[in-house]
């Protein structure tokens, strides 16, 4: 039934899924890793939806410290009862465990590798030990799920040996093409076949060109479709120069050429274009 439900939301990943609930079930905290847009949050959000459990969310940011991820004390109210629980504001991970949610670390590698030490033990030994107070003991329905970008160098961290010793691993990857074309249809609500392919394609060359070592994801796919469904409703349908320029604007920066090449992002989203739309009927919107 879980699995049903997710199947209504996600596209593909069958073994991705099976896995991560697998995982869940023996109440394994779970690692999604993968690149930019190959659906790591939705799946995390999905799985969670489906399996009925509040979801409580974290974004990895540098400013993240374990008093956030925790929780902490309300100084007023400190002030006038000390310590004790009644003056606690519980943190994501903290009201997971007390709730028997599941805690939903996003982007965990953007976070500071001091306040990941703050979940070691909530992963392991599914004890939090809250300063001042006392130390608690999840639920027996407490869960966790991470993601992170590997990809990504700006803005990250290295993750601590004994983060990836708790956790069991599940690689994300784009998915192909006749996947990508039903995600886009489903995200967008686009009934013509033909510019689906034809944008999906475009997306898809620039993951497999020998001039571009990283490409984009479906979300430019998406994009593209968005914008292009904004001009039909003026008063003519989208041209062959508008087309290229939509591309240009979701995939210029989405794309990184190959070191040895002299072409720059936007010449080789044009020749991209002019080489998949040379072969549809472009006009046919």
């Amino acid at each position: 039934m879980t699995i049903t439900r997710i199947k209504k939301e996600i596209v593909g990943l069958e073994q991705e899924i099976h896995m991560v609930l697998a995982a869940l079930k023996a109440r394994l905290p779970v690692m999604l890793e993968g690149d930019a847009g190959t659906g790591k949050t939705e799946l995390a959000k999905v799985v969670g939806r489906a399996l009925q459990q509040e979801v409580l969310r974290v974004d990895g940011d540098p400013e993240l410290t374990a008093f956030k991820l925790q929780g902490w004390f309300d100084p007023p109210l400190v002030l006038q009862k000390g310590y004790q629980w009644e003056t606690f504001i519980p943190g994501p991970l903290t009201s997971a465990m007390l709730q028997g949610g599941i805690f939903f670390f996003n982007e965990v590698n953007r976070a500071p590798s001091e306040s990941l030490n703050a979940v070691l033990s909530a992963l392991d030994e599914r004890i939090l030990n809250i300063p001042r107070l006392a130390a608690i003991k999840a639920k027996d329905a407490f869960m966790s799920i991470f993601t992170m970008n590997p990809y990504d160098r700006i803005g990250t961290n290295p993750l601590p040996k004994a983060f990836y010793d708790r956790c069991v691993w599940i690689g994300m990857d784009h998915q192909p093409l006749e996947k990508a074309i039903e995600i886009v249809r489903m995200r967008t609500g686009e009934r013509d076949a033909e510019i689906l392919r034809s944008i999906c394609q475009i997306v898809e060359v620039t993951r497999n060109h020998p001039s571009i070592e990283r490409g984009a994801s479906v979300r430019a796919a998406i994009h593209i479709i968005r914008m292009i469904q904004s001009l039909r409703g003026e008063a003519k349908p989208p041209s062959m120069a508008e087309i290229e320029y939509l591309c240009m604007m979701a995939l210029s920066k989405n794309i990184k050429p190959t070191y040895d090449t002299a072409k720059s992002p936007e010449e080789l989203v044009k020749e991209i274009v002019e080489e998949v739309m040379s072969k549809k009927k472009l006009f046919a919107l």
